[in-house]
């Protein structure tokens, strides 16, 4: 039996798209930060409208509330650089399992973590979900150069009894017609 390997592009290039993804959500969330914390404009039109709100009474309750905003943006851009990072290369150690023979089912379990990384339910998530799919169900085909089914041994070895029979027999009826002892070759 002869075993094919199977062409892994689709998990490659599914795998190199998110990479991409990955990495340019990074340096938006990076120019993102940045713009925010060197744009004073942008806190002081925030700060206006706080204060235009009546509710808000006094003006060191917008301050503090710019603050801890600014503060949490900060954190939650460099946890999510680190997450999408983190993804990325368990991405790069997806594709490179996918290089060697046999090894698509880990690629596969590596493409899922990064998913998650990348965020549950994001478009770079979604794609390494899909390579991931195709690394667990995609399996090589085993070709048979005989004419038996190729999943059924139980018939593969009633077939070769058969065919033994089949000559046991026709040797016997020879032998059987023939009044000279049989003498094998």
């Amino acid at each position: 039996m002869i075993q094919n390997t199977v062409n892994r592009a689709g998990e490659k290039v599914l795998g190199i798209i998110g990479i991409v993804f990955n990495i340019l959500a990074m340096a938006l969330i990076g120019f993102a930060m940045v713009s925010y914390s060197t744009m004073p404009e942008m806190r002081q039109f925030m700060e206006e409208e706080m204060l235009a709100d009546p509710t808000i009474t006094n003006p060191e309750d917008v301050q503090l509330m710019l603050d801890m905003m600014s503060s949490g943006f900060n954190v939650v851009g460099w946890v999510t650089i680190a997450l999408l990072a983190l993804s990325t290369i368990l991405a790069i150690v997806a594709l490179i399992n996918l290089r060697k023979k046999g090894k698509a089912s880990i690629a596969g379990v590596f493409f899922i973590i990064a998913g998650l990384f990348a965020g549950l339910l994001s478009l770079t998530s979604i794609l390494f979900y899909i390579a991931a799919i195709m690394c667990f169900f995609r399996k090589p085909r085993i070709e048979s150069n005989q004419n038996l089914r190729g999943d059924d041994f139980k018939y593969q070895e009633d077939q070769l009894h058969r065919k033994e029979d089949s000559l046991r027999n026709d040797d016997t009826k020879i032998r059987n017609d023939d009044d000279t002892p049989y003498r094998p070759l």
